[in-house]
């Protein structure tokens, strides 16, 4: 009787923990919402220089928001959100997976093919940078014709963040993915983890990428004081 308490007792303890965690999670989320405008326009404009782009280079964005803060504040990195550049007969676009910037009728969040310069909206970033991943460009292309086919086939941003589920996706899970599958893992073990009820708690960040052995050439863009014509 007394081992059969003591476990229910410890199975009791650790839900309670991980609800516990959860409300501080939920708590801080709420506190930054609110204390941060969801969205503002930068007061400066990213300059966007395409003539050393190679399809398949990443493009690195920090946001004006509470969810780029948030990212940015929790993995201690620069940048909160990532794409790759593609280049199509109309000029240099950024495939990427995103959420709440959807033109869909019935609000769903696609993953995106949008051109370069609507990536580095003022609104939408206050800072960028371009890397380079070591490989050739025929891998690179290959890894962005992967992303891109998701996008063509109409695959959904991952609400719930689970690396593990591949019906969906989030920003660095598409380039992890994309990446991966040429042979090239730029996440390493870099994970994060975050006790979250709808998630399995284990993410990549931007920095986890940024960061990777397998960049070769990593460059901040310029930014250029923005007003309001």
């Amino acid at each position: 009787m007394t081992i059969w308490w003591n476990k229910c007792r410890w199975k009791s303890t650790r839900v309670w923990v991980w609800l516990l965690a959860a409300l501080i999670v939920f708590f801080l989320l709420g506190w930054v919402f609110l204390i941060f405008p969801m969205n503002s326009r930068s007061s400066v404009r990213v300059l966007v220089d395409t003539t050393e782009l190679r399809n398949g280079d990443l493009l690195f964005r920090n946001g004006n928001g509470a969810e780029s803060r948030f990212v940015t504040g929790i993995s201690n990195g620069l940048y909160s959100h990532i794409g790759m550049a593609y280049q199509d007969g109309t000029g240099w676009k950024v495939v990427h997976a995103v959420p709440g910037e959807t033109e869909d009728v019935h609000d769903i969040d696609y993953l995106k093919c949008e051109p370069i310069d609507d990536f580095f909206l003022p609104e939408r970033a206050c800072a960028g940078a371009i890397a380079r991943v070591n490989c050739s460009d025929s891998l690179a292309e290959k890894a962005v014709l992967y992303a891109l086919d998701k996008v063509t086939r109409k695959f959904a941003f991952d609400h719930r963040y689970q690396l593990e589920d591949t019906t969906t996706y989030y920003c660095t899970e598409l380039v992890f993915r994309a990446y991966l599958q040429v042979g090239i893992n730029l996440a390493d073990d870099r994970r994060h983890a975050m006790p979250m009820p709808t998630t399995d708690g284990v993410f990549i960040f931007p920095s986890d990428i940024l960061f990777s052995p397998h960049i070769a050439l990593a460059q901040e863009m310029l930014t250029v004081p923005f007003e309001e014509e």
